[in-house]
């Protein structure tokens, strides 16, 4: 039997025996962790450690400048303080919340709900104005700083929103060409990683690389300021003075397709869209389908007249109306006008005298051509939301619809896709694709675009026989209005019905517009104008031609072009 001492020698032992095998498992443990770090673990243990002493930063890319064809600033980027604030370093809120309502143009009761939310960190106020930012410096709160943040300018205000879109808050282009071109607008981010001590201080020997930002290129438009501000000024006062839904104005190069001016009504400051009504936003020129009505009669007259099936002076004897396909189409008010020659159509507008000439043409080559003219497709503009218009295919047309198209029922276009048919006219045949961005520049240089030639629609002469016949038309004809002093135009009016979802026609809803170009003889420009449900039928159509005449001066004088007639 084992004495008392030496129960406590076995008690030792198994205790130094524990003790000893603790410790070597702890040795192992601690041998494979070491091995560990040194081997498997040692690049994330290097991280860890070079984490702590380095700082990586973006160095932000500046947004390009958008300017006009003459150079003026339409857009761009300038560095504002936002405010912020850490509440929990604010001993007084309700104070500091009465001291900064005025300053910020905020409640303060508002300002005071904020700085108790228990939020860590929040934005009091974005991108404040540099004498705000001095104001509210000098009223030393602690808790409240200071944030640079690029904010996106548009000098001209209101003028040309549609065309260049606007920049959220998070720095992406919204609609036109600030989202068509955002990824070279916005270049960019550099980087730089820094080591620093534990005061933050940048270490003299430590390491430093930096990649340095890619600013965005720079664009310059085709569109012209004098010619935009004078669009919109009278399409305002246009869509005010008929109480219209709204309305559109383009205006183009013929002889390239650059867009000179691009305006919709109502619109929006691109500095402050959370104020604007959504409908405001929304680009009629591109985005709006509608039958164009008597302007496609011009594409109707220079179809027959390219197939040689007319000729201004050909003759029919207009009783007020046509039958094609068992169905009657009326003259606008139902009118006879007896013998009547192809020009007169054109001057009168004639709905019979439409259907006439299209008949000697046939549906094939009407339909052919006006796909030619690029009514059906989208024109391919470099601006985001175009729409294509409508012309359904040659095999879903019944007869009648020969009819319809000739005067320009039963099928949709956009403003653009017109004022590009007419441009063709204009030039000598020709359809060009518009185009808004004249050239980009960047670090690698300039790059220019190059305009782009889609299709001959017409001959020369048919295009020459055309504009003398729409010269007529605004000298002799219902666009008279149009006439600028001076100078010599060609155009056409319409007066469109807007159908219904039954695919009928609503009864005094109509859409009122004007397509021409000046000068006549060797066109600067051609512009359509296009208003929404004016009040007034006829008013509406002479409202447009107005419209026309009111800008067309402007931009004549504007481009010092000399009068081609006598005033």
């Amino acid at each position: 039997m084992l004495g008392g001492g030496d129960t406590l020698d076995v008690v030792s032992s198994r205790r130094v025996r524990v003790v000893f095998w603790l410790l070597a498992f702890a040795t192992v443990l601690l041998a494979v962790r070491i091995t560990y770090w040194q081997t498997v673990g040692r690049g994330a243990l290097l991280e860890r450690a070079t984490s702590q002493i380095r700082s990586d930063l973006a160095l932000p890319a500046h947004r390009g400048f958008i300017r006009d064809r003459n150079g003026a600033i339409l857009a761009t980027t300038v560095d504002l303080r936002s405010l912020y604030a850490i509440p929990g370093r604010i001993a007084d809120k309700a104070g500091s919340a009465a001291r900064l309502a005025p300053l910020i143009g905020q409640d303060a009761a508002t300002i005071q709900r904020a700085l108790e939310s228990g939020a860590e960190w929040l934005y009091l106020k974005r991108w404040l104005s540099e004498e705000i930012a001095v104001q509210v410096a000098d009223l030393k709160i602690a808790g409240l700083g200071f944030e640079n943040e690029p904010k996106r300018l548009y000098p001209n205000e209101t003028v040309g929103a549609h065309v260049l879109g606007f920049v959220n808050d998070l720095g992406v282009g919204q609609l036109g060409i600030e989202a068509r071109y955002d990824a070279l607008l916005k270049g960019t981010d550099g980087r730089l990683i820094v080591e620093r001590d534990p005061a933050n201080r940048a270490l003299a020997i430590g390491l430093r690389t930096e990649t340095p930002a890619r600013n965005g290129a720079d664009l310059v438009l085709t569109i012209d300021l004098v010619f935009q501000a004078a669009a919109e000024r009278e399409l305002r006062a246009a869509v005010e003075k008929e109480g219209a839904k709204g309305g559109t104005v383009v205006v183009m190069d013929p002889k390239n397709g650059a867009i000179l001016a691009l305006a919709s009504y109502p619109t929006f400051d691109p500095a402050h869209v959370a104020q604007a009504d959504p409908e405001a936003l929304r680009d009629r020129a591109i985005s709006w389908s509608y039958e164009p009505g008597s302007t496609i009669k011009a594409m109707t007259v220079s179809a027959a007249i390219d197939q040689r099936v007319v000729s201004p002076t050909t003759s029919y004897n207009d009783v007020g109306y046509a039958i094609i396909g068992g169905r009657r189409l009326n003259n606008a008010l139902g009118k006879a006008w007896g013998p009547t020659t192809v020009l007169q159509v054109l001057e009168r507008s004639l709905n019979a005298g439409a259907v006439f000439v299209a008949s000697k043409l046939g549906a094939e080559r009407l339909h052919d051509y006006l796909g030619r003219f690029g009514f059906g497709e989208p024109t391919g503009v470099d601006l985001s939301g175009e729409q294509g218009g409508l012309i359904r295919p040659l095999a879903e047309w019944y007869p009648v619809d020969l009819g319809t198209a000739a005067f320009g029922q039963g099928l949709s276009a956009t403003p653009l896709q017109l004022a590009a048919a007419y441009a063709a006219i204009a030039n000598g045949g020709t359809l060009y694709r518009p185009f808004v961005v004249a050239s980009r520049r960047d670090a690698d240089g300039e790059q220019r675009t190059a305009p782009v030639a889609v299709r001959r629609v017409i001959s020369s002469e048919t295009a020459a026989t055309l504009r003398t016949m729409l010269t007529s038309t605004v000298d002799n004809g219902l666009a008279k209005n149009a006439s600028v002093a001076g100078y010599s135009v060609a155009g056409k009016t319409g007066t469109a019905q807007v159908p219904s979802e039954d695919g009928r026609y609503l009864d005094d809803v109509y859409i009122s517009s004007f397509a021409g170009f000046a000068p006549a003889a060797d066109p600067r420009f051609v512009a359509v104008v296009v208003l929404d449900e004016p009040e007034s039928r006829l008013l509406g159509t002479v409202t447009a031609t107005s419209a026309f005449r009111g800008m067309a001066l402007d931009m004549l004088r504007s481009i010092r072009v000399q009068p081609d007639r006598q005033p």
